[in-house]
């Protein structure tokens, strides 16, 4: 749901669970309603949670946008949608200009349908509640900025998931690809030699190594655990790879060790 960005092209739609009679979120498994506060983990419990992973779960989530608690985060905030690139799914302290807003209340000017597609939609109440964390910059969840630095002591650095996901098919242009490591990235180490992207399908009927090409790597606003990769030429159908180098690192200098690599193919119907 939300930047539900091509739930349309599933038809995939939310059917409501996750609201009581009053059309509001409750906590899935609890007797009665729970009020829905101004944070991201009670939105992800009473939201994202038990109406958007219907359909937005796992490697096959429309567009790759994954909203189970594990990745939403990473997936959301500073993230350029795939329907209007030019927009932020949530752009941190900018409600009106969050695609997540605009298509949860079906602004004019959307791509695709209002969310949850087909209804019933979200109460504006919901909506003004989702749009008060984001005016507050869309934080993390507290209890993971309070866990954050204990568990970076104990953990090996390295990608919690990707978008799109390794072996996955694309079947809309890819103004960008996420990455999102659980920890953040020391992005001083980001260049066009840690970070690559090569299509690899050219570069087998060739037999030979493929070229990198021209991408952007950047950090989404608001968003340190997660880089966006920028195509400087549209990334036409085909199998691509990207890699990363092992010696990325977060900011206490665990780096990932070895190199990382995932595979996706783009196959945009003419």
């Amino acid at each position: 749901m939300v930047a539900l960005l091509a739930a349309a092209a599933t038809g995939c739609a939310g059917n409501g669970n996750g609201l009581d009679a009053n059309g509001n979120p409750v906590t899935p498994g609890a007797g009665g309603a729970t009020p829905l506060t101004a944070d991201f983990q009670s939105i992800q419990d009473n939201v994202f949670t038990p109406i958007c992973t219907k359909c937005h779960i796992g490697g096959g989530a429309p567009e790759g946008l994954q909203l189970d608690a594990a990745n939403s985060y990473a997936m959301l905030v500073g993230v350029p949608s795939a329907e209007q690139p030019a927009v932020m799914r949530v752009a941190p302290g900018a409600p009106a200009n969050s695609y997540i807003i605009r298509k949860l209340q079906g602004t004019a000017g959307i791509s695709g349908g209002q969310m949850p597609l087909g209804g019933p939609y979200l109460p504006q109440s919901t909506i003004d509640v989702i749009a008060q964390w984001i005016t507050a910059g869309a934080p993390k969840p507290a209890a993971a900025m309070s866990l954050g630095a204990s568990v970076k002591a104990v953990q090996h650095f390295n990608v919690a998931t990707t978008s799109p996901a390794n072996g996955t098919i694309a079947s809309m242009a890819l103004p960008q690809i996420v990455v999102a490591f659980n920890g953040d990235i020391d992005s001083t180490l980001l260049n066009n030699t840690t970070v690559t992207l090569a299509r690899t399908d050219a570069a087998q009927s060739m037999q030979a190594m493929p070229p990198p090409m021209p991408v952007t790597t950047t950090v989404p606003a608001g968003n340190p655990s997660a880089i966006l990769i920028t195509p400087r030429t549209p990334l036409t159908n085909g199998t691509y790879r990207v890699t990363l180098q092992g010696s990325l690192a977060n900011m206490n200098a665990q780096a990932l060790g070895t190199d990382y690599s995932f595979t996706f193919t783009v196959d945009v119907l003419k």
